[in-house]
């Protein structure tokens, strides 16, 4: 109802009292599809008209102050800078209202909706426009605005079938709410339903905010536990602005964040699929283990250089054709079968694991669903955009990473990473790893907040550190460890090389996470 002809109505004589004397001093834009105008008084103070014109949201806003921008600020209508308000008037049953001034230029304010635009005029001729692709609006005629409609008692009669035709300017939610007002009440009852309903339009004591199915709305009827009432249609319509736009940034926000959520749901959720698949076609193979035992039961029926053998299946008759490598022995075909065997129980195992955290992945995922579904403030949102930032973040770090019961180990790839990842990424309590007296990776073992670091934790990520050193190979290796904040890079110094100090001793046998 905010752009609604009762609506302009109330809102004309209003700027009339405020605007009539005084001067446009200023007229930009400095949003798409947004024009300010500012007006001085004789007493040097100013009023402003905010025109929010997007396709989807049209609105009036009367703000105290505005906040111009330093740059990408265009004048627009710069013939009437300057001008003196002459006066301000409507048009009958058209959501219109004219702006004359005293050098025959008027604006003309056109509050169709997705059509709504500022229409400059000179000697009642449009001379510009400010959205340039409602191109119609430079032939717009102002005798034409004006629309005399018969709405006494008898046209109201014969329109009770059709509201609209006897009342154009009433949205389609007005003629729905007056059509179950005046459903099955006969012809006097429902004309003076009808009438009742347009004298609450034309004179509203206040101006409501309500929001009806989740969306804010400008009412000028009373309405139950409103969020806001105003005396004035001014700060109304300037309230409702901003909180539509908050409401409305708010909406995109959880839209973007939930697309973010939905869009890892589906990745995880395809990998889920395919890694089951792949455990499918490794458990649904005839049995690696089971060929290798009938080769070794079999040997005595090998040939030498056979290429395949066919036996007996155990326990049943069916037949079952085995390659060979026929460069092998029979006793060397067997033991590739045992070691294709226990690589597929690895690897079928490595697929459980990996099945079974991605589909704690997804329901995490729901479970943000679920809550980003309950948010109601952007500060909410942004808990959620920042914990996605930071999941981004790690992941897209240079090192190599491993995740130990919670913990994290990042690992630098080359000198000039070590340096990246010590000096630059690692926090000052996260714990420094680095094989003692031997060339090596910088190993960082991230603090998790408030916890001190539990001593397997240390001896894995220290093991992590001695694999990835020139005593990758050794039985045992010396690894120092220290807070980061004792590590210290001498000025000049190689890329890779620093200072350790306070540092603590573990003899680890070289290895990576299972």
């Amino acid at each position: 109802m905010h752009n609604n002809y009762y609506l302009i109505r109330q809102l004309v004589p209003y700027l009339g009292n405020i605007l009539i004397s005084t001067r446009i001093s200023h007229c930009f834009s400095q949003n798409k599809n947004e024009l300010i105008l500012q007006f001085e008084d004789p007493k040097n103070k100013y009023y402003n008209i905010i025109a929010h014109f997007n396709p989807g949201f049209s609105c009036l806003a009367f703000p105290e102050e505005i906040q111009k921008a330093r740059k990408n600020v265009a004048p627009i209508f710069t013939e009437i800078n300057g001008s003196k308000v002459l006066s301000v008037t409507k048009f009958e049953n058209e959501r219109a209202f004219l702006i004359d001034f005293d050098n025959s230029y008027s604006l003309l304010f056109k509050l169709f909706g997705r059509q709504s635009n500022l229409i400059l005029l000179k000697n009642e001729k449009p001379i510009s426009i400010f959205k340039n692709n409602l191109k119609n609006d430079i032939k717009i005629n102002l005798n034409k605005l004006d629309r005399k409609i018969e709405q006494h008692e008898e046209a109201i009669i014969k329109g009770l079938k059709d509201i609209k035709m006897v009342f154009p300017t009433l949205s389609k939610t007005m003629i729905n709410t007056l059509q179950e007002k005046i459903i099955g009440k006969d012809e006097e009852t429902a004309v003076k339903t009808v009438q009742s309903y347009i004298t609450a339009l034309e004179k509203p004591k206040d101006y409501f905010i309500i929001k009806d199915a989740g969306i804010i709305k400008f009412s000028l009827l009373a309405e139950n536990d409103p969020l806001a009432k105003f005396s004035s249609p001014l700060e109304g319509l300037t309230y409702f602005f901003k909180l539509h736009l908050k409401e409305e940034a708010f909406r995109l926000k959880r839209t973007l964040v939930k697309r973010e959520l939905e869009v890892k749901m589906k990745r995880t959720l395809a990998y889920v699929r395919k890694a089951m698949d792949k455990k499918d076609d490794l458990t649904n193979n005839i049995k690696y283990r089971k060929m290798a035992d009938l080769i070794m039961a079999n040997m005595h029926h090998i040939k030498p250089n056979s290429s395949s053998i066919e036996v007996d299946s155990f326990n049943t008759s069916e037949k079952i054709i085995i390659k060979l490598n026929n460069k092998l022995s029979a006793q060397d075909n067997a033991e590739k079968y045992y070691r294709k065997a226990k690589n597929v129980g690895i690897e079928t195992k490595k697929l459980s694991e990996t099945i079974s955290k991605k589909e704690s992945a997804l329901n995490e995922l729901r479970e943000e669903l679920e809550k980003l579904e309950k948010a109601e403030s952007v500060s909410a949102l942004d808990a959620f955009k920042r914990k996605n930032h930071k999941n981004k973040k790690e992941a897209s770090l240079p090192f190599k990473q491993f995740k130990i019961d919670g913990y994290t180990v990042l690992v630098g790839n080359n000198a000039k990473q070590n340096d990246l990842l010590t000096l630059k990424t690692a926090k000052k309590d996260d714990l420094f790893l680095h094989a003692k007296d031997v060339a090596g990776s910088h190993v960082i073992l991230k603090q998790l907040s408030g916890q001190a670091f539990p001593k397997f934790i240390i001896e894995k990520a220290a093991s992590i550190a001695a694999y990835y050193s020139k005593r990758k190979t050794d039985t045992l290796c010396a690894v120092s460890y220290t807070p980061k904040k004792y590590v210290r890079k001498p000025k000049g110094s190689a890329p890779g090389l620093v200072v350790v100090e306070r540092e603590q001793v573990l003899l680890v046998k070289p290895g990576l996470p299972s």
